[in-house]
């Protein structure tokens, strides 16, 4: 994240990071693993569960959102941010395969093209709301 984003706006997408990576994390996991038995995170997935939410994958989330957040803002270009949506879901199922490979995350009644969704709709829902908040910078020059 540090690489990538400048310090300012690290600052400026702090929030967009809490709420978009942390608690939409927190929220997803515990419906989908407490709730809906959708996922399993067996006890080796992390180094620290708390509610038998596994903390470190949760907080990863937060540089994760930060980096789309501010990708999304460099661009005036309806198909980039598109593009940037659908990659950044996609990375969201490539962290899912390596967990499910390493035993690290078990899935039940669910599948990667599920993920794939649920993750689009996540990024999308954040990116109209840094529209809807004025905070894509070139927002005013899409095309």
């Amino acid at each position: 994240m540090f690489l990538v984003v400048p310090w300012q706006r690290i600052k400026e997408l702090f929030w967009v990071g809490m709420v978009g990576g942390v608690v939409v994390g927190i929220v997803l996991v515990y419906l989908w693993q407490n709730v809906f038995g959708f996922w399993v995170y067996p006890g080796p997935s992390d180094l620290v569960h708390i509610l038998n939410l596994p903390v470190f994958l949760i907080l990863s989330w937060f540089p994760f959102i930060i980096v789309f957040a501010h990708l999304l803002s460099q661009y005036d270009n309806y198909f980039l941010i598109g593009l940037i949506n659908f990659a950044f879901a996609a990375g969201a199922v490539v962290i899912h395969f390596l967990l499910l490979n390493e035993g690290m995350l078990i899935y039940n009644n669910w599948s990667l093209f599920a993920t794939f969704i649920l993750s689009l709709i996540i990024h999308l829902g954040i990116t109209l709301f840094l529209y809807g908040t004025g905070q894509m910078l070139n927002a005013e020059k899409l095309k």
